[in-house]
């Protein structure tokens, strides 16, 4: 009977030994896969926040788009469209007489309409287009923050008159009647709604939450996978299932991309073609589709980094047995 008593005064550390350990691998555990679960929205929140916060990175990442092919065309064809809907061909029509003005009308169009295509495209091709085209997208991004950032704002165009006059000039200097041209049609800028004003007001909910959620978000799941690891009993279990649990989220994000991109194309305006919309789409998403490859490779390598010392060792150990016997 005595020598019972020690055991029975030893038991109850043995008990809550094991439920403290219990206890910080399920916390562990939590943290973790809350990590994994908002690793990807994280990235998608960082990346939206960046691009629609900061007008110098969102310049930078739309640079590449003005010696795009697809996106040039694009560009002179809308530009040739909105010049040709702002030609007044009153002062030439009205100098002949009314049963010919139809036919000079549409010959007068074609010939105008060529003309100015083939300058916008000089512009938009040439060496200096890149900085125009930087330029450009700065003042249109940085009005869209401006106008998000205030409820009931006003409206987001995309102010194309700096190409128009750069056209303009390149047919002053390079064509000789060409000023008397400009001196007989009047042609003014044009401009392209990208948001109106009923649009930017729903979108001020919208800019406020990705403001807020790009900070937030990264800031967390990056906690809570680093508690986690720090917190769990066995580490290299926990860094396997994490591991993991970020290619499995990388490799989400990347899919979700795939998808959006077929509804972005589907849904882009009548005037945009399939190409130049796949190649904007493609740069605008490739940093955050870089950081879901990022997420699936660092995941990956996790999880081989922690696997690998125990096949290693298991390895040793059997070789070792093979040599004992």
């Amino acid at each position: 009977m005595a020598a019972s008593a020690p055991a029975r005064t030893g038991a109850p550390p043995a008990r809550r030994v094991p439920v403290r350990h219990r206890l910080r691998a399920t916390l562990a555990t939590v943290l973790l896969v809350l990590g994994c679960l908002l690793a990807p929205p994280a990235l998608t929140a960082g990346w939206a926040r960046a691009e629609l916060t900061d007008t110098a990175r969102y310049t930078a990442t739309t640079a590449p788009l003005s010696r795009d092919p697809a996106v040039q065309r694009n560009m002179v064809t809308a530009i040739t469209d909105g010049v040709m809907r702002r030609v007044d061909l009153s002062t030439l029509v009205d100098a002949v007489p009314p049963a010919e003005r139809p036919a000079v009308r549409e010959r007068f169009t074609r010939g105008i309409r060529e003309f100015v295509a083939t300058q916008i495209r000089g512009v938009v091709t040439s060496r200096s287009f890149p900085a125009l085209w930087s330029r450009v997208n700065g003042t249109t991004h940085a009005s869209l923050v401006s106008a998000l950032a205030a409820p009931g704002g006003r409206s987001v165009v995309l102010d194309l008159e700096p190409v128009v006059d750069r056209a303009r000039d390149r047919l002053v200097h390079t064509v000789p009647a060409g000023a008397r041209l400009i001196q007989r049609v009047h042609v003014s800028g044009t401009t392209l709604v990208l948001l109106r004003s009923d649009q930017v007001a729903e979108a001020h909910g919208t800019y406020t939450a990705v403001r807020t959620l790009g900070r937030l978000l990264p800031v967390a799941a990056v906690l809570s996978l680093a508690a986690g690891l720090l917190l769990a009993p066995r580490r290299r279990q926990a860094l396997i299932g994490t591991g993991l649990g970020c290619a499995a989220g990388g490799a989400l994000l990347l899919a979700a991309f795939a998808a959006a991109r077929g509804y972005a194309l589907d849904a882009l305006p009548p005037g945009v073609s399939d190409a130049a919309g796949s190649a904007v789409y493609d740069t605008l998403t490739a940093s955050a589709r870089l950081g879901g490859w990022a997420l699936l490779a660092t995941g990956l390598t996790a999880g081989f980094a922690a696997v690998l010392p125990g096949v290693l060792a298991r390895r040793v150990r059997a070789r070792r047995a093979v040599r004992g016997r």
